[in-house]
């Protein structure tokens, strides 16, 4: 069963605040001073529990991210007693600059590997390929993930050689064939190496692989561009900020965000130009207090005004929290 445990004291009365969720049904329960106050749905669905705490309305709230990755957080009148600042959403570990660029790295190396391997002998074979006889001599099952079966032949290349080589066959092929028996196979006569039954077409496995390392590619090099530039944009506000008030122009739900909201907003730099930008993710309660045209704090970069970065409440101190908003 996984725990989470915080210990926080409210005027002045000390409260140890325990989190239990079930590995097998999901439940989650919440336990305050070691008796169970509520429990709620499953941790997969529900992202709330309402609960009592020291004569106030205390939040539980989470973010899944993946399995093993649920990170809990417990809100009092917006202030999260993880951080003691206001509460938001923590980053999604799969999106940080670390995590970007091994993704980046993996999907290119798969994607290169499926091509230098697969697709571009698949061109060639397109291209320059020509079909010859092949008597087979043996075959051999290999077995791990999935089961594969393959046939030893040998054929006359294009410059009189005799070549040995190994084909990949459906299972039907490879149990209707004995050596001795003659298959047609494909090969390219500059490369007899590059060669395949006839019968074996790879291309649609293939083509469905390039297509998805193909699309995957360019989203994750996004990944990185955004976290590198998230970064830079953060490493340069601690540097420099210059803090002003925003207009919001719009809230807007998160696509497969679990619920969360990014705030849409316009401020003038110190130059008077109109420029625009955007909250990270936010939970709904916090969002729910700004409304459009209602104004919110932000910080933006002097040597780029277009940079900027949400902060929310005027006041530093100040928190904000619309319970049960959703």
């Amino acid at each position: 069963m996984g725990t989470k445990r915080w210990q926080t004291t409210i005027d002045q009365q000390g409260y140890d605040i325990e989190v239990r969720n079930s590995p097998w049904t999901g439940r989650v329960r919440v336990f305050v001073n070691g008796s169970e106050v509520t429990r709620g749905g499953s941790r997969e669905v529900a992202q709330r529990i309402i609960f009592p705490l020291g004569g106030r309305a205390a939040t539980l709230a989470w973010m899944n991210y993946g399995r093993g990755a649920t990170q809990y957080d417990v809100v009092v009148e917006g202030r999260s007693i993880s951080t003691g600042s206001q509460a938001r959403p923590p980053k999604n570990p799969y999106e940080s600059l670390a995590m970007s660029w091994l993704l980046f790295i993996g999907v290119a190396a798969i994607l290169g590997g499926v091509m230098w391997f697969g697709a571009l002998p698949e061109i060639r074979l397109a291209l320059e390929g020509r079909e010859t006889a092949a008597r087979v001599v043996g075959g051999h099952v290999s077995s791990g993930r999935s089961t594969n079966y393959y046939l030893r032949y040998v054929f006359v290349a294009a410059d009189g050689d005799t070549k040995t080589a190994e084909g990949h066959v459906s299972y039907e092929t490879y149990r209707s064939t004995r050596s001795g028996d003659v298959i047609s196979v494909v090969y390219v006569p500059s490369e007899p190496d590059i060669q395949r039954p006839v019968s074996y077409d790879e291309r649609p496995a293939l083509i469905g692989l390039v297509a998805m390392f193909g699309v995957g590619l360019p989203y994750t090099i996004a990944m990185v561009w955004r976290a590198q530039r998230t970064r830079a944009i953060t490493a340069a506000l601690v540097d420099r900020a210059i803090r002003t008030s925003a207009t919001v122009d719009k809230v807007s739900k998160e696509f497969l965000g679990q619920g969360t909201r990014r705030i849409s907003y316009r401020y003038e730099d110190a130059e008077g130009r109109s420029r625009r930008g955007r909250s990270p993710r936010l939970y709904a309660e916090e969002a729910a207090a700004y409304a459009p045209g209602s104004n919110a704090t932000i910080a933006y970069d002097p040597n780029n005004g277009a940079n900027s970065m949400w902060l929310g409440a005027a006041d530093p101190n100040a928190t904000v929290w619309v319970t049960g908003a959703k």
